[in-house]
């Protein structure tokens, strides 16, 4: 065990001081980009080009036509704590900037051999200032250019535990990525070693449309061309909530494709990420996560960005309040998704249709509207349900019926499994009718049971099932609760159950598959499982027992119906397990196939 030294307390030099901030403020090259680009759009500049060499670890040279900094005040730009963004309490607590602490600049040039170049705007003359505080007259338009070079060639220990430059590289593209969703004004170019690698012109047009243009580029074209955009606000409390979700149909591994922001600021919150993900409910498939672009605005003093040097981190002062929003929002934006668009291979890129709305990252709001109710009034199926099961023989029809629905007309069935139909852009719409109409029974259920309890139909004679004694009890501990669900069942004894009632929707068949995939699904749910969960799998157990199969063969009018209910039925695109029900292949993409173009 090291013995403490005993010293005299005494103020750090300058230059270590700067070295152990700038371990907090910088600790790799993707740490000089974020903090230099902000500085930069603190500036006022709508054109940025970043030089990289070595994934910054050689050099890296940030180059803008913002403001600038004039000769007089270039000293203090690299010296600690000083700073043109804030003055006083009041500002800490106020932040309408993405740097505000001072610390960045010198930080940097503790580290490495900095050197700054700058020209105000309107004026003749341009400075340079290196990280030695040399001061000399330079050549350069009006903005500024940082050039960084020997990054931590001060402080070997930390370059010693930098990760690879390829791990570098994609550091630094994480932070580009949310420079170009949250800047969608201003032109990024960046080059890596000689050759360019992005080059993002400046957008045109109100939010949502200069917003859309960058979605490609960042999130790939599957979702730039189907994404669904989001918009709401709690006016009384100054929130708003503008962006882009991804179908229930697009998703990933892992939430690395969400962007958040709040105030234009990229950051990472747990609880705003389960907002999102509790939103979309059973839509998605286990494990799997959505894609999401989502700005918050929220007035400045509501929020605490001074949380951690990197910024990444915030406290709200109201964080259930941001959690609803954000829930209510991909909620009510998801409920549109069918007459959206259709999942589609080789579909043309569709213009996103939004609510204008322009954010405000200052106290005053502008108020977006909601989004229009766009849902399809379908008439409810015509058909009893009860014939989609008793397996009568379809009756011969032609395939003239109306395509100008999203799902267009059925014009029959693949293998007595998968619906055929076509729509009026000409596009191959498929149906898998046993998840499409497990998902329509399952919505259906839902209703009855926010409504009060599922209909249920006792029967002549109790059906018996037989268990063991431990799933006998663990039955009737649940009886009560299965009740609400339509399924009434009694002791007959200590190794069997008798069931008196079913849910009425089942008709005449045999509840002993349904007894026993309830109990399975008892058996497999852990006791932490929440309420809203358990209620989930028990409905998506009895819609999978009422739903028609694969292999039945449903006539035109069946098949028609089923189309026209998922048009009016909210999360059809996806059965309850997050499986897609529905895929389409566009007119163009058959072409394509087929060597027409």
């Amino acid at each position: 065990m090291l013995k403490p030294r005993m010293r005299k307390i005494q103020l750090l030099p300058e230059t270590l001081a700067n070295q152990i901030a700038a371990g907090e403020v910088v600790d790799r090259p993707a740490s000089v980009v974020k903090e230099l680009t902000e500085n930069a759009l603190d500036a006022g500049a709508t054109s940025l080009r970043l030089e990289l060499t070595g994934a910054g670890l050689i050099n890296l040279i940030l180059t803008d036509n913002g403001g600038g900094i004039p000769k007089d005040e270039l000293p203090l730009a690299i010296a600690r704590h000083a700073t043109s963004k804030i003055a006083s309490t009041e500002d800490l607590f106020n932040i309408h900037t993405f740097g505000f602490r001072g610390e960045a600049l010198p930080s940097i040039a503790s580290v490495s051999r900095l050197k700054l170049t700058s020209r105000p705007q309107g004026q003749s003359e341009a400075w340079c200032i290196t990280s030695q505080g040399e001061l000399a007259p330079a050549a350069h338009p009006p903005g500024t250019r940082i050039e960084v070079a020997d990054l931590f060639y001060a402080t070997p220990a930390r370059r010693k535990f930098l990760k690879s430059v390829r791990a570098e590289a994609l550091a630094i593209e994480a932070v580009l990525k949310n420079l170009i969703l949250a800047h969608p004004h201003v032109q990024i170019t960046v080059e890596e070693d000689g050759t360019e690698t992005w080059h993002v012109p400046a957008a045109q047009g109100d939010f949502f449309q200069a917003h859309a243009t960058r979605l490609g580029p960042v999130l790939g074209d599957d979702f730039a061309q189907n994404a669904l955009p989001v918009a709401a606000e709690k006016s009384a409390l100054g929130m708003a909530l503008h962006g882009f979700i991804s179908g229930p149909t697009l998703h990933a591994g892992n939430a690395t494709k969400q962007f958040l922001f709040v105030n234009g600021r990229p950051i990472k919150d747990r609880s705003l990420q389960a907002a999102l993900k509790n939103a979309y409910g059973d839509k998605l498939p286990a494990g799997r996560h959505p894609l999401a672009v989502l700005f918050l605005t929220v007035p400045t003093d509501a929020v605490d960005v001074n949380v951690h040097p990197a910024k990444s981190e915030v406290r709200f002062h109201q964080p259930s309040e941001l959690y609803g929003l954000v829930f209510a929002a991909v909620h009510q934006a998801l409920s549109h998704t069918l007459n959206h668009t259709l999942p589609s291979r080789g579909a043309p890129a569709n213009p996103i249709s939004a609510p204008s709305f322009q954010p405000a990252y200052q106290p005053t709001f502008s108020n977006p509207n909601p989004i229009p109710d766009t849902r399809y009034s379908m008439p409810a199926l015509h058909l009893p349900p009860q014939k989609l099961l008793k397996g009568e023989e379809p009756e011969p029809q032609s395939p003239t019926p109306n395509t100008q629905h999203p799902l267009g007309a059925a014009l029959g069935q693949i293998a007595n499994t998968y619906i055929v139909a076509e729509n009026a852009e000409g596009a191959l719409v498929v149906i898998d009718q046993h998840a499409a109409h497990e998902r329509l029974v399952y919505e259906n259920l839902k209703t009855q049971f926010t409504a009060g309890r599922i209909a249920a139909q006792a029967l002549l004679l109790p059906v018996v099932f037989s268990c063991t004694p431990a799933e006998a009890q663990l039955l009737l501990a649940h009886a009560e609760e299965l009740q609400k669900f339509g399924l009434e069942l009694e002791s007959y004894s200590p190794t069997a159950v008798a069931v008196t009632a079913i849910p009425q929707l089942l008709g005449e068949s045999n509840p002993t598959p349904l007894v026993h995939d309830i109990l399975h699904d008892l058996q497999s749910l852990s006791p932490r499982t929440t309420l809203n969960s358990r209620l989930e799998h028990v409905l998506a157990t009895i819609a999978c027992h009422h739903s028609i199969r694969a292999h039945r063969r449903l006539s035109l009018a069946e098949q028609n119906a089923i189309l026209r209910q998922m048009e009016s039925t909210p999360a059809s695109l996806t059965c309850n397990h997050g499986r897609p029900t529905v895929i389409a292949i566009s007119q163009a993409e058959l072409e394509k196939l087929f060597a027409r173009r």
